[in-house]
Order: C-alpha cells, then sequence, then structure tokens
C-alpha cells in the first residue's frame, strides 16, 4: 500500500512565518495555486490515487478538496492528522517561540501540546489510516508541515521500522504542496515496515507561487 503524505497549500500565516498549530486559517492565493498543481501531479500518478485523508483543519481540506475534484473521490476529514497545537503560542510568530525556547532551555512550549503527545498522536493516526486502507493501492493524506517533519524523524530514530536495507531518510524541510511517498510492507503479519520513495517531491510546482520552507516547529 502506497501512502502519500502531502502539505497543505500555502497561508498568509505560513507566509509571515506565524504559528498556526490547531487554528483554521485559509489558503491564500497563492496556496489555492499549488493546490491546483498538485491536483493536476496526481491525475496521472502512478500508482493511482484510490482514495483522500485529510486533517479537518481549513487549510488542509481546502487542499484536500482540490484534489477530490480533480479525481473525483470523496475525502475523509480525520482529526488525528491535525498540526501539533501549539497554545498560547498560536498567532504569534516562529521567531518568539524559538527565543523562549532558547531563554527557557525547554523544547515544549508552554500550554502547547507536548512533544511525546504528538508522537504518540501522529503514530495513531499513520497507523489507522494505513490499517484501514490496506486493501487499496495508494492513499493521499493531506496534513501538516510539523506531523511530515515528525514522521521523518520517526523514520530517522527506528520508531517507525523501515523496510530492511533501506537508507533512513534525509531530514528536509518540506514545501508547501510538496510530496511525501511511502509504502508499506507487512514482513510479518500485523508488523509494518516503510519504504521511503520521495520526501520533497515537488516537480510539480515549477512555476508555481514560491512557497514558505520553514516548518512550524
Amino acid at each position: 500500500m502506497h501512502l502519500l503524505l502531502l502539505r497543505h497549500g500555502q497561508t498568509d500565516e505560513n507566509a509571515r512565518g506565524i504559528l498556526q498549530g490547531q487554528s483554521q486559517t485559509t489558503l491564500n492565493a497563492a496556496g489555492h495555486e499549488q493546490a491546483q498543481h498538485l491536483a493536476l501531479r496526481l491525475r496521472t500518478y502512478v500508482p493511482r490515487v484510490d482514495a483522500i485523508v485529510s486533517s479537518d483543519l481549513a487549510r488542509a481540506r481546502q487542499t484536500a478538496e482540490a484534489l477530490a475534484e480533480a479525481l473525483d473521490l470523496a475525502i475523509d476529514a480525520r482529526q488525528a492528522w491535525r498540526e501539533r497545537g501549539f497554545g498560547p503560542f498560536e498567532g504569534r510568530t516562529i521567531g518568539e517561540a524559538d527565543s523562549w525556547r532558547a531563554a527557557s532551555g525547554h523544547w515544549d512550549l508552554p500550554g502547547a501540546e507536548t512533544t511525546a503527545a504528538f508522537h504518540a498522536r501522529v503514530m495513531a493516526a499513520l497507523d489507522e489510516t494505513t490499517r484501514d486502507y490496506a486493501s487499496v493501492s495508494c492513499v493521499a493524506v493531506v496534513t501538516h508541515g510539523a506531523v511530515l517533519r515528525n514522521i521523518l524523524d520517526l523514520l530517522r530514530d527506528g520508531r517507525l521500522r523501515l523496510v530492511d536495507g533501506a537508507p533512513a531518510p534525509a531530514s528536509v524541510p518540506i514545501r508547501n504542496c510538496a510530496i511525501m511517498h511511502l509504502e508499506a510492507e507487512w514482513p510479518e503479519p500485523g508488523a509494518v515496515a516503510w519504504h521511503v520513495h520521495a520526501v520533497n517531491d515537488a516537480d510539480h510546482l515549477a512555476g508555481a507561487p514560491a512557497s514558505a520552507f520553514r516548518v512550524e516547529e
């Protein structure tokens, strides 16, 4: 089973370096254009996309709607694929969060979703989606920058198992509407292992508006 993990299109907050977290921000004009470029790419993607799952936050849903229209598929919206919650830091700049972390010596922002809780939620979302769609060839999941970075970290540190002999993926920023292409294999019953085909595939965005590369964490 193939899993295409997709970052949503750009928002004004992305462009301004604002932490969005679980707030209901929406795509800007550049984000809508990026989503259309992604939709055109997925119309001819191999393997063919059979299902669309999305975070239930507005910016992800708007991106998923462009894909759903192009592919004539329904959207399965799931809260588990939301961005990390940043609590009282939502609406403030990433620079402010970085300054607090540097001054305090702590990574977890006060009132925000903890790193441990975020890791557990992302792993559960991936497990549930893989299990629910195990019978289809390819699922597209529209989610968020910190979620994608977290999945890369989990693959790199072994908490998500790689196929034997597969290299660990590079830790790179994920562009808005880029594709992270994973493939699930079951080397033994109940145990999933992952092959990473692509991490930041943005070939379809040539000519699209420039993207905010900095993720929210």
